[in-house]
């Protein structure tokens, strides 16, 4: 449990320091007064990243000529710090160096705000991104695997560049040709591993009703998804078919990086479903998530709620916020007014009232 964070120079605060007693933690206050930021503070030192800046964005350059942030929490009773500036990051736990590896073992958090609901909703390669950062918390090897199958598409895509221009300008169609054969065996190992681990926890998230089904223009028997030699012998079948439209287009057109996702009770949620049924549908979604991690690591992400509440009706709101869903997990929460919010859980939770000091 975090029962400490102390922010140097993130965001808007110079110097903040926050004690947490209970699981459950609710920031309220007007907008503009960090309450987001808290959260991002929570979820980069949890996971390594922004959940939505890039490189420097949440370092405050307003406080000091020296361009750095720092973020510390005590887990456990023990020190970890999160040292960033634009030349290096220091990770540090009870004042000792360690590598990232270490410093983010047994350690992930999981934000739902409204704009991840647009975005699941919306967005294939945020779909993508969602099973893939939720892999990334049980397979510490996931991150690598994607890194290797990015730069061998990389590589295929630029052959098939110049592929197509030699079609193009002098009517050669070169499917035989053993460059782009060597690139669509390496594009095709890089894929199984990631095809399996995706179409996997589609399975897992499938509960309460609610169908997770995962999409890929590869001809696959999911009962054999386990299959690694099945598995390559398909795939290797497909991107051979598809070979020609590839120079066509010079670009690879089936694989991992176009696959997508849909989830249904009873029908499509995302074509069909209602404001509410999509905000429930996102929210069944990202605690199912948490069991998944939780059934595979032995602990739960800690859960971030930003601002959620102001996309829920009452009904609705009650069954997001249900406390015996967030006590499984400590949880952080952000509201303008806590009052919204099921009086069950404000009486068991620290109230943190936020007003830009």
């Amino acid at each position: 449990m975090i029962e400490k964070l102390i922010l140097k120079n993130f965001r808007k605060f110079k110097e903040k320091t926050f004690i947490f007693n209970k699981n459950i933690t609710i920031f309220y206050g007007s907008n503009a007064q960090g309450k987001s930021s808290v959260l991002e503070a929570l979820y980069l030192i949890s996971n390594g990243k922004s959940p939505w800046a890039s490189t420097d964005e949440f370092i405050n350059t307003e406080q000091s000529k020296q361009v750095h942030t720092r973020i510390e929490i005590l887990k456990d009773d023990r020190s970890h710090v999160y040292f960033k500036d634009k030349e290096k990051r220091i990770f540090k736990i009870e004042g000792k160096n360690v590598r990232s590896k270490t410093f983010f073992e047994n350690s992930s958090a999981t934000i739902f705000n409204p704009e991840k609901i647009e975005l699941l909703m919306i967005s294939s390669s945020q779909r993508r991104n969602f099973l893939d950062e939720t892999i990334s918390k049980y397979n510490y090897e996931y991150e690598s695997t994607l890194k290797e199958f990015k730069k061998v598409l990389r590589q295929r895509n630029a052959y098939l560049k110049k592929l197509a221009k030699l079609f193009y300008e002098k009517g050669v169609i070169a499917v035989n040709d053993p460059l782009l054969n060597f690139w669509s065996k390496q594009f095709v190992e890089k894929s199984v591993p990631i095809l399996q681990e995706r179409i996997n926890l589609s399975k897992e998230l499938s509960a309460q009703g609610y169908d997770i089904k995962y999409k890929t223009d590869f001809t696959i028997d999911r009962r054999k998804i386990n299959n690694h030699e099945y598995i390559i012998e398909q795939l290797s079948v497909d991107l051979e078919n598809s070979k020609r439209k590839d120079i066509a287009t010079g670009y690879t057109n089936v694989g991992p990086h176009r696959d997508d996702w849909e989830i249904s009770l009873g029908k499509d949620i995302r074509k069909f479903g209602s404001r509410g049924e999509k905000r429930l549908a996102i929210g069944m979604l990202i605690f199912q998530s948490q069991e998944v991690v939780h059934n595979k690591t032995g602990f739960y992400p800690i859960l971030l709620l930003d601002d959620i509440a102001s996309e829920l009706d009452i009904y609705n709101t009650e069954k997001i916020f249900d406390k015996k869903l967030l006590d499984k997990q400590q949880t952080f929460i952000t509201v303008i007014d806590s009052k919204t919010l099921p009086k069950e859980l404000l009486k068991d939770s620290d109230l943190v009232h936020l007003n830009g000091e």
